[in-house]
This record gives structure tokens, C-alpha cells and sequence, in this order.
């Protein structure tokens, strides 16, 4: 029998309270379960009213019965958790629902899958048109560098592109690398790589801005596809418990795809949006993140949020590090803007208003990003607001206080944060054992002072917010019982963990007063998961799945069970 999260400290609470005010009756009351509450005064309780869009009360079962009346729901939860509404503070929707609808490789877990789905594919889409697909893994080849004969091989008369995983690299084929103009005498783009055989000719991988050469010639989805596309991911993200998220890439498109949504209500989630924007030209990065914040501005996902790639990945060696990389002597990599660009855009764009969240993989660009800030700081005489770095592999120990000086939120991307493939066979050669000791330091940043956010970054990685909180705590395969730990003591207690998807993420996004939190007044954004979590088995976490996700009070999830097995109340 799985044992109760902190079974002193819940019987504590519960022995310590005093009944919420007299009101009407609530529309639903959930009791008997172990409620999160996420406020620090008392974060643990037994039950939860929602009346309307809000939350009525929290307390005992004892002091809300006086809620119940003769047309309230009343949801026994048996003992399962409930959180508040869970959050995303880095996620690309329409990016999983565009891999859906094309040919999905993410789970592919060898190079024969991934060509005998490619092959289906193309026999799927006759024609000689591209064939795209998105999602491989980039560890099951050497140097996460997969030669143009594989797909030769498979595909050999029409153009083939494959996304990596990374969302870093692709993969194209002979007829692929035709079709794109793509030949030896094809010079590096800026801030780009085509990969080459000995005699310099492409080997079929290119990363970062060389994907544009060919990506700008793929076919554009359709807006009804897009909206399709994004209607599937939202669903996914309320079968994961996910109410509100940070969505860290949105473009014109995307912003059309959420505003018809959001005009025929399917859009049940809150946050925000991020407009990526090139740092090499504050002017143009704060004008285009202006304009479309104008157009956009009625959005629940107002695209108030400014989006810059700092530098690349590890995987690709285009990550910008401190110390040179050990299986290419004197390269660091680089970043995409000088300091002084960078330090310009940054100041531009929080002047104007615009939280700055950056991707940054490297110690060096963490570095940047950070210098960034202070720059904005001193030029515009205040720290800008919900400031936020994303991923952050490898962070040098001596910036680890300056993101609670400078206000900067951890956004961790914790499923990254344990041994695997990635990290063993790619990136160890790379970098070597004692900076791979050191990756993902999210113990040591929050010691130092550091909000820490969680964000899953889908579909590079499952959607699934469970695994990687069961991540964050063990920093282990979420998989195994037992394993390689990465960091020791950079795991995270559970509460912690659970308010990086809760309270500190709401935080980030600007709605720390509506959601994050389960107390009187709060929006009913809330999910109950299918058993209690047990703090002192967290091998366990990763096996909760949601039960009931609630938005604005609404149920937008229900679990299907199999027959005759008690589900959710419908």
C-alpha cells in the first residue's frame, strides 16, 4: 500500500485550522483526498469547494461540510492527491501537434525503427513531394551524426528531412541535400553547420541556421492544419494535468492558430506567449515582439514574452562553453549575438516591457544571458520582470547567486537530468566527467537562492509533468527502480519540485494572484491525480496519472477506466 506524503505534518494542518466563512452552497466539493494546496502557511489539506470559476474554500472535510448542499458535487477522492492546475513553463504545442499529423519519430528506439517509419511514410504520401518527419534520437548514431546512405537506402528517389529531437539538427537524404542546393561548395551559414565527409561533401546532418537552408523550402501546414494540430496538443496537455503554460516560440501562425481557438472556446488554458526574436538587432527584435503583441493583445496567451537562442546544443557542439570542448581542442562554440548586441536587445525589450526568456545550454552563454540582464538592470534603472533561462546544462559555479540577484527563474527542464544515452555516450566525450557531474545544478542554484520553474520543452520531451518531477527529486531514470544518479545532491524535496510546477511557475507567468495556489478567491484551476503520492517512495511519482483536471472550475480531462472499475464521478 503506497503511504501518505508526509503523514505528521498533513494530521498537523488538518488538527490546526479554523473554518472558512459561511458563504452558499459550492458546486463541487472534493474531500477525503491529500490536497496541495501550495501556500506556504499551511500546504496540505484534506478538501477543496469550487463554486463558479473560483475556489470557495480549502480546509478539513469537517470544516467544509457546511458547503455541501442538496446540488453540490460531491467528489469522494479516496485518499489521491490533488494539485493545483499544473504548469508548463516551457512547451511548444503546435510543434507536438505538427509532429503528430506529419511522420512521428520520437519514440523510435533504433536507426531500423526510425527507417522502416520513414518508409511507411513515404508509401503513406505517394508523389515525389518532401517527406517530413521530426523527433529522432540523436544518441543512437556516432557523434549524434547520421549519414544521408541510411536514408538513401531507405527513401532513395524523393527528398527526405528529419527534425532531430534537439530541434537542433536535421537529417536529409541524397535527394533531399539535391533539392535544397546543398553541395560541397556550399559554405557554413552564420551561426550554422553542414556536416562533411573527409572529402567535404555533405554527409546528410546540418544544425542550428543551416536547417533553414532546407526548412524554407518545405511545404507551410495549412491554418486549418495548424488549428487541428494545436487542438490535439491542448487536449494532451489537459490529459497531463497542464492548465497554464509559457509557450517559448510563437510566431504569426502560431498566435492565428491559439486566437481560433480561443474564438470557438477550445482554448482552455491561460499564460503566456513568447515571440522568438533575433538578438543581433535590438531594433527589429523589439519591433516585431511590439507588433504582434498589438494584434495578439486579446489572447489568454497574450504574447507578452520575447524569446531569444542564446546559443546551440551540446549534442551538435554548438552549445557555447567557458572551456573548449575535449574531442575538438580550442572550439567553444558560439553564441548567436555579441555581448554588446545582446546587452542592447535585452535592455530594448524590457524597457518596452516584455519579460526576456532565453534558451541557454552552455556555461558561457548562461554567462551572457546573464550579463544581459545586469546590463538592462543598470541602463534602465530596475530589473525587468519574470525574467527566465531556459535548459541551462552547464552552469559555472561562480553565476549560481546571480540569478536571485538579478531575478532570473531556473527553467528546468528536469527530464533531461538523469544519465541517459544523451549524456553517457554524447555528451561525456564532449565534455568529460567532471562537467557532466555538474549538469543541471538545480539543487545548487536553489541553495543559492534560485526560483526554480519546470517546463517539459515538447515535444522534445514527453509532456508528462509526473516523470519529470519523479526527475527532479531522484535525478535518476524514471523508468528504473534503481540507477545511475547525475549530480549528486542536486535533487530536489518533493514540495519543491511540486511548486516549480505550481506556485513558482505562476509566478513567472505574472498570475501568481489567480492560479498556482489552491485558496479562497483562486481560479479553479486544479488536478487530482488516480492515487496518493508518497514522499517517501519517489519511484512511485512518475506512475501517478491524472485523474480529473479542472479549468475555471470546468472538468476538461476525465480519465477513462476500463469497465466495470470505479472512475471519475461523471
Amino acid at each position: 500500500m503506497k503511504r501518505a506524503i508526509a503523514p505528521f505534518l498533513l494530521a498537523l494542518a488538518l488538527a490546526c485550522t479554523t473554518a472558512p466563512d459561511a458563504g452558499p452552497p459550492a458546486d463541487v466539493v472534493l474531500r477525503a483526498g491529500q490536497v496541495f494546496t501550495g501556500d506556504q502557511d499551511r500546504p496540505w489539506v484534506s478538501a477543496v469547494a469550487l463554486r463558479g470559476d473560483r475556489i470557495a474554500a480549502v480546509g478539513t472535510d469537517n470544516e467544509l461540510a457546511a458547503l455541501v448542499g442538496p446540488r453540490t458535487e460531491v467528489v469522494e477522492l479516496h485518499g489521491r492527491t490533488v494539485l493545483p492546475g499544473l504548469h508548463d513553463a516551457h512547451v511548444h504545442p503546435l510543434g507536438a501537434g505538427r509532429e503528430q499529423q506529419g511522420c512521428p519519430l520520437s519514440d523510435a528506439k533504433s536507426v531500423d525503427d526510425i527507417l522502416a517509419r520513414v518508409r511507411a511514410c513515404a508509401a503513406a504520401r505517394p508523389g515525389d513531394g518532401w517527406i517530413v518527419g521530426r523527433g529522432w534520437d540523436l544518441s543512437l548514431f556516432p557523434q549524434a551524426n547520421p549519414h544521408k546512405r541510411l536514408l538513401d537506402d531507405a527513401v532513395p528517389a524523393r527528398p527526405v528531412y528529419l527534425e532531430g529531437a534537439d530541434g537542433h539538427s536535421g537529417w536529409l537524404n541524397s535527394a533531399g541535400l539535391a533539392r535544397a542546393g546543398i553541395t560541397k561548395d556550399t559554405p557554413n551559414p552564420a551561426q550554422g553547420v553542414i556536416e562533411r565527409d573527409a572529402d567535404g561533401a555533405p554527409s546528410g546532418t546540418v544544425r542550428e541556421a543551416a536547417a533553414a537552408l532546407v526548412e524554407d523550402l518545405l511545404p507551410e501546414p495549412s491554418l486549418d492544419d495548424d488549428v487541428r494540430a494545436l487542438r490535439w496538443a491542448v487536449e494532451q496537455l489537459h490529459r497531463a494535468g497542464i492548465t497554464s503554460i509559457m509557450d517559448a516560440g510563437v510566431d504569426e501562425r502560431r498566435l492565428e492558430a491559439y486566437r481560433r481557438l480561443a474564438d470557438d472556446g477550445s482554448l482552455r488554458l491561460r499564460g503566456v506567449a513568447c515571440v522568438v526574436v533575433e538578438p543581433v538587432d535590438a531594433a527589429a527584435a523589439v519591433a516585431k515582439a511590439r507588433a504582434l503583441r498589438a494584434r495578439f493583445t486579446d489572447l489568454p496567451l497574450r504574447p507578452s514574452c520575447a524569446k531569444i537562442f542564446l546559443d546551440g546544443v551540446l549534442e551538435g557542439e554548438t552549445a557555447a562553453l567557458l572551456e573548449p570542448y575535449l574531442d575538438r581542442p580550442g572550439h567553444t562554440g558560439a553564441l548567436n549575438a555579441t555581448q554588446g548586441q545582446l546587452d542592447q536587445t535585452v535592455t530594448l525589450l524590457e524597457a518596452d516591457g516584455f519579460a526576456v526568456h532565453m534558451h541557454v545550454i552552455g556555461d558561457a552563454a548562461v554567462r551572457a544571458a546573464l550579463d544581459a540582464y545586469r546590463a538592462a538592470t543598470l541602463a534602465n534603472g530596475k530589473p525587468g520582470r519574470h525574467r527566465t533561462l531556459a535548459h541551462l546544462q552547464l552552469v559555472h559555479p561562480d553565476d549560481m547567486r546571480r540569478f536571485a540577484e538579478l531575478g532570473v527563474a531556473v527553467n528546468a527542464q528536469s527530464l533531461w537530468a538523469y544519465p541517459d544515452s544523451y549524456i553517457r555516450d554524447v555528451n561525456l566525450p564532449q565534455v568529460g566527467q567532471e562537467r557532466v557531474d555538474r549538469m543541471y545544478p538545480w539543487g545548487s542554484l536553489v541553495r543559492a537562492g534560485a526560483s526554480v520553474v519546470g517546463g517539459s520543452d515538447w515535444p522534445v520531451t514527453t509532456v508528462d509533468p509526473l516523470e519529470a518531477v519523479e526527475v527532479m527529486v531522484r535525478r535518476q531514470d524514471p523508468a528504473l527502480e534503481e540507477g545511475p544518479m547525475l549530480g549528486k545532491g542536486e535533487g530536489l524535496p518533493l514540495e519543491t519540485a511540486l511548486r516549480a510546477y505550481t506556485s513558482e511557475a505562476a509566478r513567472l507567468l505574472g498570475h501568481e494572484q489567480e492560479i498556482g495556489v489552491l485558496r479562497a478567491g483562486a481560479r479553479a484551476d486544479l488536478v487530482v491525480l488516480d492515487r496518493a503520492l508518497a514522499a517517501d517512495r519517489p519511484t512511485e511519482l512518475s506512475e501517478a496519472e491524472p485523474w480529473l483536471t479542472y479549468f475555471d472550475g470546468a472538468v476538461v480531462f476525465r480519465a477513462a477506466v476500463p469497465n466495470g472499475a470505479p472512475g471519475p464521478p461523471r
